[in-house]
């Protein structure tokens, strides 16, 4: 595990704080296109070859392009996306300049901010609002976009919608009730209202992505709610989880379905956050009963494990999550952090290559194999990996922190109270004294000037892989891409 925890900061599954993130400092999402641009550009390339060779390429070219389709419209039909059509407006909001298309953006740039700040427990994927290209076809009325909705239909597999309308509530001049209705999807027809009264239109906007998100997204809501209750630095007696507790068990009645998975390993991982690793390994056996094939419960019931210092259960685990076909770099990760706690370095760092194999971007898996680098004195290739992490996620404390120590094990005092310092600067919690004499150390030396760690914008809201506004993945048949976090040992 992390070498530095706490049990009053709020924290991750690794004991990482959970800070608020800026746009700048969102996870980066792969671009899930390129491959396509890839295929236009081998056959432009093709394409410059001489004429003579056309008649033997053009068929290959057409084959390749086939392909490239359909693997783009099997993915994408089997995705399901959440979507916001443009909200019914009231005169009088429209002549303040908040159109029905623009409303619908800001909602959706809302619910994005939610997802994006929704990392500390396992939940569904969320998607791009540009995972799917709009290639456009020959042809009246026909694209990418509108051919997969078509074959859509015919598989009964529909998009998420969620429909918005708002009404003036009384005769109040700032006075309106938000109408929410989900369609699609395992929460069809799910509505609510959500009454605002007041000039702060924005505050209402995000009152009625919260709502949207609690219909149609609950287990991701309940993250995001988890990391906001963590941030306020509560004490495991004072942090209120009741509101996450009841989105679980609400999504949990639904018997059988793809959400309650994730609502059961939710609640798992809630459950060791406050260090009720017993009643979470009953609740993750438990579903298993249920779910015996789920890669996300086995990891939730090996940190469990782990928590109690079963190590070997624990291990035994999360090799099985790792083994599973519904595995991602995750379980990989998992498993790899919990045999560097054992000391199993070689093992440790065999399951972090498998998961950067899986998942080239993910911070945590970048960070957790750089300090196991550390451990085994490979300080060179652990600044390799550490150095990407923090490209990624420039407020991640601890892998500055870390990157200190493979200096400092390489005799580089002044480089290592550098990234000290930087460390320093973004969370005080994750040095040792030593660490911090060193950093304070750096911030006087007159010989060279210490960088600036990368702050969060104060002026935005803290804000989910591939993930944006919209839409989202609901899914678990594409969830390889899903990313989630675990909770720190006792």
């Amino acid at each position: 595990m992390s070498s530095v925890q706490s049990s009053r900061r709020p924290m991750n599954w690794h004991g990482r704080p959970v800070p608020p993130r800026s746009a700048a400092t969102r996870r980066n999402r792969p671009d899930r296109d390129g491959f396509v641009s890839l295929g236009l550009r081998i056959a432009g390339l093709i394409g410059s070859f001489p004429k003579w060779l056309w008649p033997y390429l053009l068929p290959w070219i057409i084959g390749i392009l086939a392909i490239i389709f359909i693997c783009l419209g099997v993915r994408d039909v089997r995705t399901r996306q959440l979507l916001v059509p443009p909200v019914e407006t009231p005169q009088s909001l429209s002549e303040r300049g908040y159109s029905s298309a623009f409303l619908a953006e800001r909602i959706m740039a809302s619910m994005r901010e939610i997802g994006q700040d929704a990392e500390s427990i396992p939940h569904d994927t969320m998607t791009d609002n540009d995972a799917r290209p709009d290639i456009q076809i020959p042809g009246p009325e026909m694209s990418y976009a509108s051919t997969v909705r078509f074959v859509k239909g015919i598989v009964n597999r529909p998009d998420v919608v969620v429909h918005v309308g708002i009404t003036k509530a009384n005769d109040g001049a700032n006075a309106y009730v938000a109408h929410v209705r989900i369609e699609g999807g395992p929460f069809n027809s799910h509505e609510s209202a959500v009454p605002f009264e007041g000039p702060d239109l924005e505050k209402f906007i995000h009152d009625i992505a919260v709502m949207a998100m609690r219909l149609a997204e609950p287990n991701i809501l309940a993250s995001h709610l988890f990391t906001q209750v963590q941030n306020t630095r509560c004490s495991l007696a004072q942090c209120d989880y009741r509101e996450i507790v009841a989105i679980y068990d609400e999504v949990i009645t639904l018997p059988g379905s793809e959400q309650a998975e994730w609502a059961h390993a939710g609640k798992a991982w809630l459950l060791t956050s406050q260090k009720l690793s017993r009643q979470a390994e009953q609740e993750t056996r438990e579903a298993l009963t249920t779910y015996k094939d789920s890669a996300v419960l086995r990891a939730s019931l090996g940190v469990a494990l782990e928590q109690q210092n079963r190590i070997d259960d624990a291990i035994a685990e999360l090799r099985a999550g790792a083994n599973e076909k519904s595995k991602t770099a995750e379980n990989l990760r998992l498993l790899g952090d919990v045999l560097l706690h054992a000391k199993r370095n070689a093992e440790a760092l065999s399951a972090f290559r498998q998961a950067y194999e899986m998942n080239p971007d993910s911070v945590n898996n970048l960070h957790d194999w750089g300090e196991a680098l550390v451990a085994v004195g490979d300080y060179d290739t652990a600044i390799d990996k550490l150095s990407s992490a923090v490209k990624l996620r420039p407020d991640l404390a601890p892998s500055y922190e870390t990157w200190g120590r493979a200096l400092d094990h390489k005799g580089d005092l002044r480089g290592a109270a550098r990234k000290y310092a930087q460390a320093l600067q973004l969370d005080a919690q994750s040095l040792t004294v030593r660490e911090i004499q060193l950093a304070r150390l750096a911030d006087t030396d007159q010989d060279g000037d210490v960088a600036d760690a990368p702050k969060p914008d104060a002026r935005t809201k803290p804000v989910s892989n591939p993930p944006a506004a919209l839409p989202f993945q609901a899914s678990l048949e594409a969830r390889r891409t899903a990313g989630w976090t675990a909770m720190p040992t006792a």
